[in-house]
């Protein structure tokens, strides 16, 4: 079953290739060198979005354990960095989309997601070698020494030792629900920016949106029940 997630990107790659005529093989390009590199980078961060979304949902269903449910600690650090890259990659891949496609609001949007309790983790652990800090906001907050407990490990917990001194516990399967649903919004946002500029089979991709963000909708009154009452 597809995601949120997934069915924005679909429609995004969709409203791509028409605007781009990147789906249309044979078909010879005017554009400059700038201009391919920036399509490059267009479909460079839909295919990260993509992949990335795979390894999420992998995870989720199957945990740190894996699909196997093997004991190796090994195993677990595997899956755990993975995910952490993934979504770390995701975040960067929107970043890039807000850019191309110019909108105004990127810093803000930026700024929100790198707020996200689960790239604070990413942080902390260096899973993206720039990144040795207690957080992505808070670039010049000294970092400390950040460990994760094997032996919570080994029982399917997250918890941070820091300077040996202090502990700080994860919820990774809840952290990557909210850092889920801020994607979900920025999505909505951007391809909601992207529709009001005349383009090829726009009413075709208005009501794909349409039926995406009521999905959407759905979606959060199921999670949050008393949020509207």
């Amino acid at each position: 079953m597809k995601t949120i997630i997934e069915k924005y990107h679909n429609l995004l790659k969709q409203i791509a290739h028409d605007v781009t005529d990147q789906g249309h093989p044979g078909k010879e390009s005017q554009a400059t060198d700038h201009q391919s590199h920036q399509v490059d980078v267009l479909y460079h961060a839909l295919y990260v979005l993509e992949i990335g979304e795979l390894a999420k949902k992998n995870f989720i269903k199957h945990g740190l354990p894996g699909p196997a449910r093997h004991p190796d600690v090994g195993g677990r650090y595997l899956r755990l960095y993975g995910v952490l890259s993934a979504v770390f990659q995701q975040k960067q891949a929107l970043e890039n989309l807000l850019t191309f496609y110019q909108i105004e609001e990127k810093d803000k949007i930026s700024n929100s997601l790198n707020n996200s309790a689960i790239l604070n983790l990413c942080s902390k652990l260096g899973v993206h070698a720039t990144y040795f800090r207690r957080s992505l906001t808070e670039p010049e907050e000294p970092a400390g020494v950040y460990e994760i407990s094997r032996p919570d490990l080994e029982v399917n917990k997250i918890k941070l030792l820091i300077n040996k001194l202090e502990c700080e516990n994860f919820d990774v399967q809840e952290d990557l629900d909210c850092f889920d649903k801020k994607m979900e919004l920025t999505l909505s946002f951007l391809i909601g920016r992207i529709l009001k500029k005349p383009c090829k089979n726009q009413s075709h991709f208005y009501e794909q949106y349409t039926r995406i963000n009521k999905l959407k909708n759905h979606a959060l009154e199921v999670s949050n029940p008393g949020a509207n009452s």
